[in-house]
């Protein structure tokens, strides 16, 4: 068995040399280093070149540079189509495979890459490490084969040969006995069973969204499943999933094993990001005059929808935001109203705002107002736009806590 095994392996990592030889004529692509050449600091130990993955895999290796920001492993198909005029790789259509992280890691983990919703094919890994250096630190791994779906042939030769083994053992067994035993009736075996689930690997929290700036709606303890409903369609990887209490939520894909048939997972729009609470004031002291009371009857200001194009935005990139306003009050709102357009790294840092100009609104009026915004900051990256009607204070409305409004989050393309 062993001897087949080396053979198939000889066989992969020559349809893996082909293709790469035939794509340049000073050599392959693919260059063995000297261990001298590896940065103790900075590398990818696992998976090696010339590696075969499924599902979900550990990226391990070290980071630990002077300066460190951030880091995280992305990822994209490996094509020689893709190089440039020079014999380079093009920067282009890098994937994010993990969340980036800002601590340092010595031979661990660097995240989990998973590979369930991916074809299969060759492909490379990269890991980028921002620093206060001017160029990001990058580090690749190439090629790296998904095989999630092996072919049929593959399976059939494994079946045979366990086949083998099971009688060949039977068999030795049977020379040892003076009087065999009769050979017992196979039991019949079940049928596996596909259904998609996560089972907790910790005591795990269950949210309304795919981020943890969402709510808790529940939670998953450890070693207990629960069933997959769909993936976030927003491409960070939480699954959706039902608990037994009923509720549905999103839970980290990093904190639970995953089994079952995830091919046709439905993807899930989770809902905007509940909006930010504005600080509320302090008592006023009593040697000072007293505020007068919020009004019961006035204006009250509210948006009521958000569109932004594109979405997700693209870095040095102008996009519109189109926000609609409506004074559901029983009185005018007189003078104007500045809104706040926010977009921002999903732990709020890197601010990038624009204010709109509102005008007076009559009560029950509606009305829908543009403005433009654009951002370079932390690529490939987790962002969230937030909008806030009358920012200034400058209408006295009847609730002030209902001016926030948080669309979907997306992660910035590379420059």
């Amino acid at each position: 068995m062993k001897r087949i095994q080396l053979l198939i392996l000889l066989a992969l990592w020559a349809l893996l040399l082909i293709p790469a030889a035939q794509g340049q004529d000073d050599g392959s692509i693919i260059a063995p280093k000297d261990p001298d050449m590896v940065n103790p600091a900075a590398n990818i130990t696992f998976p090696p070149a010339v590696y075969v993955v499924r599902d979900s895999v550990d990226i391990r290796g070290t980071v630990a540079v002077a300066g460190l920001r951030n880091f995280f492993v992305e990822f994209r198909p490996l094509a020689l189509d893709m190089m440039d005029e020079a014999g380079d790789m093009s920067e282009e259509q890098w994937f994010p495979a993990t969340l980036p992280r800002i601590t340092e890691v010595t031979e661990d983990i660097l995240g989990t890459w998973n590979t369930v919703t991916l074809r299969d094919g060759l492909y490379e890994l990269r890991l980028r490490i921002n620093s206060s250096a001017e160029e990001p630190e990058l580090i690749r791994v190439s090629p790296i084969r998904i095989e999630n779906n092996p072919p049929p042939f593959i399976a059939a030769e494994q079946a045979a040969m366990a086949m083998e083994e099971s009688e060949a053992m039977e068999d030795e067994g049977m020379a040892m006995d003076d009087e065999p035993e009769m050979e017992a009736e196979p039991e019949a075996t079940e049928t596996p069973d596909d259904t998609p689930r996560v089972i907790a690997l910790v005591n795990s929290n269950v949210r309304a969204g795919d981020s943890i700036l969402y709510s808790i709606v529940g939670g998953l303890p450890e070693g207990e499943s629960a069933m997959i409903k769909g993936l976030s369609s927003f491409g960070t990887g939480w699954y959706y999933i039902e608990m037994a209490t009923g509720r549905s939520g999103f839970i980290h894909p990093n904190i639970v094993r995953v089994e079952g048939d995830l091919s046709d997972l439905a993807r899930i729009n989770p809902p905007p990001l509940p909006p930010t609470p504005i600080p509320i004031p302090t008592a006023v002291p009593v040697q000072q005059p007293q505020q007068p009371q919020q009004p019961t009857t006035g204006p009250n200001l509210n948006i009521t929808h958000v569109q932004v194009v594109p979405h997700p935005a693209k870095c040095n990139q102008p996009y519109s935001i189109e926000v609609t306003v409506i004074n559901n009050g029983t009185a005018p709102a007189a003078s104007g109203h500045a809104i706040e357009v926010r977009d921002t790294r999903f732990d709020g840092q890197g601010l990038i705002s624009s204010i709109i100009g509102g005008t007076p609104l009559a009560a029950g009026e509606t009305r829908t107002y543009g403005g433009h915004l654009t951002t370079s900051l932390y690529v490939n990256e987790l962002h969230h736009i937030n909008v806030i009607v009358d920012v200034r204070n400058e209408v006295a409305e009847t609730n002030e806590s209902d001016n926030h409004y948080a669309t979907a989050p997306y992660i910035l393309g590379a420059c």
